[in-house]
């Protein structure tokens, strides 16, 4: 079975709003590894692919580089006025697949229906507080649980 594809934003999801300072969420580096592990992430962030590339280097050290379950995916969005048009434009491309979009600024379900997308699949992540990620996995490993399960 392939891993479902995990389209990540970086702001509002891995920083994170703390008494007014901007800063990394606890625990960042093994949500990471856990994201890795079970899904295909692909950056879906403003964010240029180098600085990505930077923060995954210091987050793993030389491992990022080396790590059998991590393969390097941005999503090229930029000629779009908003991320769910993109992922609305790809549609054709998602279908068959299990994705997930999760973001700090997840649309309100009403466009994200009239785009075509599913919103159970794009989870809206609280910019604020220390223990969002442990919420986002915890919603994620139920939406994986519930995936049928298909013949290797």
């Amino acid at each position: 079975m392939s891993k479902p594809l995990l389209f990540h934003d970086i702001d509002g999801v891995l920083f994170a709003d703390y008494a007014g300072h901007y800063q990394l969420r606890p625990n960042v580096k093994g949500w990471l590894e856990w994201a890795h592990e079970h899904f295909q992430v692909c950056w879906l962030t403003s964010w240029p692919k180098e600085d990505i590339r930077q923060l995954l280097k210091i987050l793993y050290g030389e491992k990022y580089i080396r790590h059998p379950a991590i393969t390097f995916r941005v999503a090229d969005w930029y000629t779009y006025n908003t991320k769910e048009d993109w992922l609305s434009a790809n549609r054709s491309q998602l279908e068959g697949v299990s994705w997930y979009w999760i973001d700090d600024q997840i649309p309100p379900d009403g466009r994200l229906i009239q785009l075509g997308l599913d919103p159970a699949r794009c989870i809206a992540v609280n910019p604020k507080g220390a223990d969002e990620l442990v919420k986002l996995q915890g919603r994620l490993t139920q939406l994986l649980d519930s995936l049928p399960v298909r013949p290797a």
